[in-house]
């Protein structure tokens, strides 16, 4: 299939050249010679700033033709065989851009002026470039420049704060941290909300594999005009990469490389040693003379010793490395003279080792990118990216290995084994193993994780010039990706212990391929000294995705096996059955047309349409059209602002309207099945375990199709001062119908649920963005930039009839796991849970000296309904709540949780401040969060007493100091109730105290206190950089060398009292905002240099 249609395009193609040919009454054979003969001569120049010193480096091209070169380090150029009336155009970042007509001069040398004018950069825009000057639509964009010295190995983090309306979200610290990306907010509530990542022209499943090294420049389209060009996939906006390309000229050798170091902050502060067997003594205060406390920890006279004791620091064990990260980068560009052939070439070495134990991260990154012009009229482009990326170490947030280090004993007792033992078949009596717990080192040492991902890609086209103002482009792209994971537990690891203390070992290999073909036509016409201009898109392309799975896993390998003796040995296991899938071929095939008219520079319109089918959805649904507009007036050019042109560079009012879609869903219009994989469900023919295909609990629906958004955006772009000072408002509003929600199905259906189109949703927003060059003398240059974006989601529109609807169980809560609802009017991202009054006071209670207990006051709230196994220890200083509704006294679950939190922030933004002295150059990057909450899932976990298990330690926020104690300090005896109940020693000993006493909150459940303000202002970057003079870097048979420190997530300002506010753990969109197990973030300063041959 894929031959025959490279085949038909090949054929159409040549079908038009020849009918052109003909119609134009020229030969084929000189179809590719100039039309209209003119002299050729030899142009050479000079190009100095406004200080007379040469620029290197600036592009100087033929505007409407194909040769281009470039500036050597004396400021000096060449171009063979020019036109005698050729236009030559000279750029250069910083500088504004000249066209100078040759006009048979054979020397012409230019001054650039400096310029902070971002209106005449060119921006992506789908299937095409346009000025920024002429854009109707709303883009945000970033270059190379502003990406430099930052020390991610993902582009999505160094964007982070960087543009309006493009929330950036780095979930945890990981190597292979998820990273949300959300552009104007979350359209879908349940669907997959990351915008389209789009690379040289062709669409990618993500962007980690590319490094920033590689990157030219970065366009984010936010409203639906500008992303309806890509139809039913744009609902989330689309973000255009470009990597960098070669420029004519001599050959270009670039290297770059930095140190860094890394250290994590902010850990969680626990229970000391004395404190910790304190609390033990608390959950254990027999009066028995060989009670489980004095044989784990000795007589509780005795207890003092704890006191000399330094205690375990696990979380210092786990996670105190001091990272290294070492980034190499080398790249070479070059090509003619004429600009007839370019060529870059590159290559990337990140190197990391993480602050947690055995955590590291390689990846080795290539790309190749040639330009080549076969004649006047024909040229040629290939570029192909590999990388391979290698991440070792276990998962943090789905182990749960964070909170194991927060809760494992800080001292070992009496019982345990010695260290080297734990691990293996430990004394099932020891506290260690009764905690429920897993020793953190043994757990992260003894899980082997190695994850490797290789992404390779091709693209390759030619580009056509058929006349004066038509080209045709046709275009290939073929990707490939694998990803190779093996996780090994050996003993002293969870998964080893549910079998027998034996190893278990898992192989998962993924292999993918994506592959397009595009076919785009483009017509420019000027007509009337360009008072007229048209840009007429029109093309078509076709997509294909595939994915391919495989699952392999042994159990019951020898004791003391390592991770290498399975890696070698594989075979000596017991295996599991194997379940492979072949996915289903995901394919879109689409038409789309963009239309531009512009009218006397001032008056643009831009129309554009496309229609889209694509397989995911049931025949008759697949085909849909997605249309946009947007107008725009630049209204600085009319003539009654002529008495403001002295102070008002630019002045441009837009306003736009489009639909777009979201079909990045499952084929839920097919009867999907599953295996069987629970060890309790496979059957077994003889001792060897066999799986099963079983249909899946959700059934299908042949009337399912995308969920789409219509958007309406209205813009402001204003430039001061000669561009000095720029300004961009956008007002928007986006409505996104037709949601694909999962409905509940009656059991008689035989099905648990199926997905329908029944929900809507809305996002209003403001984004406002800033640049100015605040200062400009000879030798320092200061400038700022500044965005803010204001995003207000709704719910419009849930299941027929309800207005509410409830989100998956949280598996740290013991009640209320249902802690997320969705509510009609409100945001996406409420918390739903009780309200905290503090503790219950001696006020509320009275005590029974017949049954030796507390007993509740008449009329007080009563929350032991809810805290059901709070027993005895129901009393003062027992967690209190709030009656908020229903009858009577009594708290439950039903009337008495309300939202408590919101997900969603008020604004986001970020400001960056540049500076240059002579060879000095100072940048700093802040960005924010404001008006947030944060679930703080880990502060329910690590303050309370688990049901019934003991031996957890307990963060310092339940010190002797603050909580409610219940024993006698002297005799260890529980005063609070029982024989040895003391009511004036209770009252006496917790006078004063400020938190409740943690067994009695042995029911976790989510109050307000867990809720916190998630605001933040992080300075995420500080740069000091020297450039070594040009004319020493000469001498050195260098043009450039620039040496660099850095500082990266420097400092965090927040309220919130967990290891950081940029925490989203959960990946549901219901459920966003909490904080649980996380991989802690870590400070990085590091030191680096580039250098340019």
């Amino acid at each position: 299939m894929k031959l025959n249609l490279i085949t038909s395009f090949f054929l159409i193609g040549m079908v038009c050249y020849t009918r052109i040919a003909h119609a134009s009454g020229s030969d084929p054979d000189r179809w590719f010679e100039t039309a209209a003969v003119q002299k050729l001569i030899d142009v050479t120049g000079r190009v100095n700033d406004t200080d007379g010193n040469p620029i290197g480096g600036v592009t100087v091209s033929v505007k409407g033709g194909n040769k281009v070169t470039s500036t050597d380090n004396a400021g000096q150029y060449a171009l063979r065989d020019i036109e005698e009336n050729a236009i030559l155009v000279f750029m250069y970042m910083g500088k504004q851009s000249q066209e100078v007509s040759i006009s048979g001069r054979t020397s012409v040398n230019v001054v650039l002026e400096g310029s902070s004018s971002t209106i005449e950069e060119v921006v992506a825009i789908g299937y095409g470039t346009a000025r920024r000057k002429d854009l109707t639509g709303s883009v945000a964009s970033i270059n190379a420049e502003q990406l430099k010295d930052l020390p991610t190995v993902s582009v999505l983090q160094a964007i982070q704060g960087r543009m309006p309306g493009v929330h950036v979200t780095i979930t945890e610290g990981s190597p292979d941290a998820d990273i949300k990306v959300r552009v104007r907010g979350g359209n879908s509530i349940t669907q997959d909300n990351s915008p389209l990542y789009i690379v040289d022209g062709f669409r990618v499943a993500n962007i980690n594999d590319i490094p920033m090294t590689d990157i030219e420049n970065i366009d984010v389209l936010k409203d639906a005009a500008s992303t309806a060009i890509y139809g039913s996939e744009g609902a989330n906006g689309v973000v255009l990469i470009t990597t960098k390309s070669g420029k004519g000229g001599s050959p270009k050798i670039a290297f770059s490389s930095y140190l860094g170091v890394s250290n994590v902050y902010n850990l969680t502060e626990v229970l000391s040693p004395y404190e910790y067997v304190y609390w033990q003594r608390e959950l254990d205060p027999s009066t028995s003379a060989n009670n489980s406390f004095n044989s784990m920890y000795g007589l509780w006279e005795d207890i003092d010793i704890y006191k000399s004791k330094a205690g375990i620091n696990w979380q210092d064990r786990l996670y105190g490395n001091t990272g290294i990260q070492q980034n190499y980068n080398v790249g070479l560009s070059g090509g003619d003279q004429d600009g007839s052939l370019t060529y870059n070439i590159n290559y990337t070495r990140d190197d990391e080792d993480y602050i947690m134990l055995n955590s590291a991260y390689q990846r080795d990154y290539v790309s190749a990118k040639l330009n080549k012009k076969i004649s006047p009229k024909l040229s040629f482009e290939f570029n192909s990216r590999m990388s391979a990326t290698e991440i070792q170490g276990p998962s943090i947030s789905d182990g749960r290995k964070l909170r194991e280090a927060v809760k494992y004993a800080p001292v070992r007792s009496l019982a345990s084994l010695t260290e080297d033992a734990l691990g293996g078949a430990e004394d099932i009596t020891s506290p260690e193993a009764l905690s429920s717990l897993r020793d953190p080192v043994v757990n992260v040492e003894n899980e082997y994780k190695d994850q490797n991902r290789f992404n390779l890609t091709f693209n390759a086209g030619f580009n056509w010039k058929i006349i004066d103002g038509l080209r045709f482009s046709t275009k290939g792209s073929f990707g490939y990706n694998k990803d190779f994971t093996d996780n090994i537990w050996v003993r002293g690891t969870g998964q080893s212990s549910s079998n027998g203390g034996q190893p278990v070992a898992r192989r998962e290999d993924r292999k993918g391929t994506l592959y397009s073909i595009q076919n785009v036509l483009t017509y420019d016409l000027n007509l009337e000294e360009d008072k007229h201009r048209f840009t007429i898109v029109g093309g078509q392309e076709l997509t294909n995705s595939q994915r391919n799975d495989m699952l392999m896993e042994s159990k019951f390998y020898p004791e003391d096996f390592t991770p290498q003796d399975v890696l070698a040995m594989w075979n000596y296991g017991t295996p599991q059955p194997t379940y492979t899938t072949i996915g289903e071929p995901s394919r879109t095939s689409s038409y789309f047309s963009r239309v531009n008219y512009t009218l006397s520079d001032r008056y643009i319109l831009t129309l554009t349409g496309r229609v889209d089918g694509k397989n995911v959805f049931a025949p008759g649904n697949r085909w849909g059209f997605f249309p946009g507009a947007a107008f725009a007036w630049r209204f600085s050019d009319e003539a009654f602002m002529e008495n403001t042109r002295s102070w008002l560079s630019d002045a441009k009012l837009r306003l736009s309207r489009g639909a777009v879609g979201n079909a990045r869903v499952g084929s839920y219009w097919r009867q999907e099945y599953g295996f069987v994989t629970g060890g309790n469900q496979l059957y077994y023919i003889g001792e060897t375990p066999q799986s099963a295909l079983r249909t899946k609990n959700t059934l299908k629906n042949e009337n399912l199709t995308w969920e789409s958004t219509v958007s309406t955006n209205i813009g402001l772009d204003l430039s001061f001062l000669n561009s000095r000072f720029n300004v961009t408002i956008d007002a928007y509003n986006n409505i996104t119908n037709d949601l694909i929600l999962q409905v509940p199905l009656p059991s008689s259906s035989g099905y648990a649920n199926q997905y329908q189109n029944i929900g809507s949703t809305s996002n209003k927003g403001l984004e406002f963005s800033a640049s100015a060059v605040l200062m400009e003398k000879k030798d320092f240059r200061l400038s700022a930039d500044f965005n803010i974006s204001f995003n207000r989601n709704k719910i419009r529109a849930l299941l027929d009839g309800l207005d509410e609807m409830n989100t998956p169980a949280s598996a740290w809560l013991d009640f209320g796991r249902d802690d997320f609802r969705a509510i009609v009017g409100q945001p996406v991202g409420l918390m739903y849970g009780f309200l905290s009054d503090g503790y219950y006071t001696f006020d509320d209670f009275h005590f029974d000296g017949d049954q030796n207990k507390w007993i509740l006051n008449e009329g007080v709230v009563d929350a032991s309904h809810v805290m059901s196994r709070s027993g005895n220890y129901f009393g003062p200083g027992h967690i209190k709540l709030k009656k908020v509704g229903g009858e009577g006294t009594v708290v439950n679950p039903d009337d008495d949780r309300v939202v408590i939190g919101r997900a969603q922030p008020k604004h986001t933004g970020g400001f960056m401040l540049n500076s240059s002295y002579k060879n000095f150059d100072l940048a700093a990057m802040f960005n924010w969060s404001y008006g947030n909450n944060i679930y703080n899932a880990d502060k329910i976990d690590f303050n309370a007493y688990e049901g019934s298990k003991r031996y957890q330690n307990l963060s310092a926020d339940m010190r002797l100091s603050e909580r409610f104690t219940t024993i006698d300090p002297a005799t260890g005896y529980n005063i609070m109730f029982g024989n040895e109940a003391d009511p004036e020693m209770f009252r006496a000993l917790n006078e004063g105290k400020t938190m409740w006493n943690p067994m009695a909150a042995n029911a976790r459940i989510l109050t307000d206190w867990a809720i916190e303000d998630g605001s933040f202002l992080r300075l995420s970057n500080l740069t000091l950089g020297y450039t070594l003079p040009s004319h020493i870097a000469n001498r050195l048979l260098m043009q450039n060398l620039r040496v660099y420190v850095a500082g990266y997530n420097l400092h965090v300002w927040t309220k919130y009292t967990g290891q950081d506010p940029e925490v989203d753990t959960q990946r549901n969109a219901l459920t966003p905002g909490v904080g649980y197990s996380a991989y802690p973030k870590s400070k990085k300063v590091l030191f680096g240099l580039n250098v340019t041959f």
